[in-house]
């Protein structure tokens, strides 16, 4: 038997051989590349996630610092130390600018430690100074002015004389009784426990 008889056969064997195995192989590279390029597109995808966070992440702060000069505004208008001798320093100093007298000022009203129940603490106390008129409004004023949380509750005032050899003679000036209150951080306050967290150390009865 001639093997020319079968050359065409063997030739088309070959051909189809190599078109089944070219097919296979450039298959193959295309499922590498499918996959390579899901690879690629997911660690885009998560480094956009990356740079969105951190976006979002810098715009917080932003905003945030945009708010910290209200918070400081905060923290001063209400002190976290409550002192007497801070109070009767600013008083003292505040009646002095404005020409006036500190005559005398009541601090029994202020907190004590078991008044604990409330996060802000009032703090009431009176306050007498003596002056004219004109310098007792600055006076007011140059505490409303003042970023810490003072307010006035009442005034009261009567005017003060002089004694001479013809008798008691009115002067310009006045006493001024002031009822204050202003507010603080209360250092004693304990933040309640929650129901549950109380529930589960409550002792179990036997």
């Amino acid at each position: 038997m001639s093997i020319k008889k079968y050359t065409p056969i063997i030739f088309v064997l070959i051909i189809i051989g190599l078109i089944a195995g070219g097919y296979f192989f450039i298959w193959s590279k295309h499922q590498e590349f499918n996959q390579k390029k899901q690879e690629v597109e997911f660690t885009d995808e998560e480094f956009r996630a990356k740079e969105e966070y951190l976006l979002n992440i810098e715009n917080t702060l932003k905003e945030l610092s945009k708010y910290s000069e209200e918070v400081s505004k905060i923290d001063s208008a209400l002190p976290s130390d409550p002192s007497i001798a801070a109070l009767l320093n600013y008083f003292q100093k505040e009646s002095s600018q404005n020409g006036l007298i500190l005559k005398n000022i009541d601090v029994s009203g202020l907190f004590t430690q078991e008044a604990a129940t409330d996060k802000i603490q009032k703090m009431p106390f009176s306050l007498t100074v003596a002056g004219s008129y004109a310098s007792f409004k600055n006076f007011v004023l140059s505490i409303y002015k003042n970023t810490r949380l003072i307010e006035i509750k009442s005034i009261n005032f009567s005017g003060v004389s002089q004694e001479t050899e013809k008798g008691p003679v009115a002067k310009d000036l006045f006493d001024f009784d002031l009822e204050v209150e202003t507010q603080s951080y209360n250092p004693f306050y304990v933040s309640p426990q929650p129901a549950d967290q109380a529930n589960l150390e409550e002792p179990l009865e036997p």
